[in-house]
């Protein structure tokens, strides 16, 4: 049972955490809100993944849990529209995968339409089954105009990638309808 960690506002990790366990087929993931006041209750927990959503810079001020914490996990993906100096949380072992509209980030926004979002995966990225997820565009169609959780629709698509839950073509789900299209970059 994978571990995600998620730190941003509640009503995001609550959305990031209802659809990924609502996508989910093969995995049954625990999904844990960090916060200022529980990050001293999980500071043993090892996450298999974190997602970073939100300024941490006071995180790090306050605590060193949060640094331990990064150092044990294996895929930290980040808001690098929020977050744009990496320094703090590079380190040797986990993958670092970015998010966000900047043309820098592992996974953007390549077009928006009223029902659908081309996302963007510009690097190759390592499973956790060892397999590489090639450069690709996703077409994602949106459901009940979910064009304002776009980036909360980004770690989703992410962490059900690198866990193989949606990477047979044309696989019908109820938040998205997916077709993976190769990148002509």
């Amino acid at each position: 049972m994978p571990f995600i960690g998620i730190i941003a506002k509640e009503n995001d990790c609550n959305y990031i955490k209802n659809e990924i366990t609502k996508l989910s087929k093969k995995n049954r993931f625990e999904i844990i809100n960090l916060n200022k006041k529980s990050i001293e209750n999980v500071k043993n927990i090892k996450f298999d993944t974190l997602i970073i959503n939100e300024k941490i810079e006071e995180f790090f001020k306050n605590s060193k849990y949060l640094e331990e914490i990064i150092e044990k996990s294996n895929y930290i993906i980040i808001n690098s529209d929020i977050i744009t100096n990496l320094t703090p949380i590079n380190n040797n072992k986990a993958q670092v995968i970015t998010y966000g509209l900047n043309s820098k980030a592992s996974l953007t926004i390549s077009s928006v339409n009223e029902d659908s979002v081309l996302i963007c995966i510009q690097r190759a990225i390592k499973s956790v089954y060892n397999k590489i997820i090639e450069e690709q565009e996703i077409n994602v169609k949106l459901e009940n105009n979910n064009i304002n959780r776009i980036y909360n629709i980004l770690p989703i698509v992410i962490i059900l990638e690198i866990y193989g839950e949606i990477l047979q073509k044309n696989k019908k789900i109820n938040f998205l309808c997916r077709q993976n299209e190769k990148s002509v970059v």
